[in-house]
């Protein structure tokens, strides 16, 4: 077997594991959406011969979407979602290169996990860790996009040993649940006396 074929599927198991650890918390939806999105691209590729970019384009926005749920309360969506999603149908018209517009609603993605973490940070005082590392997964996953789009043998290198790293990312997320108490750290002023 090729490396970059066990690379591939060493990712997509390990992306399976964190759906099962996030099961009870907010962030649940994003790993299962993300844990199933491989397996189900690569099934459709092999028996459908599906052109696996609309899939990843069509769950982007729910991935979007599935960071601002809060379990506790009731399931709505706002405006920014609405246009997070017509965006995402709209570009579909737009650009043809479907790798484009999962860049786009990755770096959206990326902009709602930041503002989270400052929303936490604003509010409570509080850093999570476990939102970081998911700011610098979703950080990978566009790096991994825009080298991917620069093509070239080095480009695909760069692209398995990004794909390589983000296995080790995934077994993060399959060890600590976003509510892990040693993943909250507090942030206070410093007192002056």
């Amino acid at each position: 077997m090729r490396i970059e074929f066990l690379i591939l599927y060493i990712s997509m198991a390990a992306w399976i594991f964190p759906i099962f650890r996030q099961h009870k918390c907010n962030i649940f939806y994003f790993f299962l959406l993300l844990g199933l999105a491989d397996p189900l691209a690569t099934l459709l590729l092999y028996i459908f011969h599906f052109n696996n970019g609309y899939l990843f384009v069509s769950i982007a926005p729910f991935l979007f979407y599935s960071v601002g749920i809060n379990r506790t309360l009731k399931f709505k969506i706002n405006s920014v979602e609405v246009f997070v999603f017509s965006l995402t149908f709209l570009l579909l018209f737009i650009i043809p290169n479907l790798d484009i517009i999962l860049l786009i609603v990755h770096l959206l993605t990326l902009i709602r996990i930041i503002y989270k973490i400052i929303i936490q940070l604003h509010l409570s005082m509080q850093i999570n860790t476990f939102y970081l590392v998911l700011a610098f997964y979703m950080l990978s996953s566009i790096a991994s996009l825009i080298i991917y789009l620069n093509g070239g043998h080095q480009a695909i290198i760069l692209f398995y040993i990004n794909l390589s790293f983000q296995i080790l990312i995934a077994i993060f997320f399959s060890i600590f649940r976003e509510d892990h108490p040693k993943l909250t750290y507090n942030i206070s002023p410093v007192d002056l006396e």
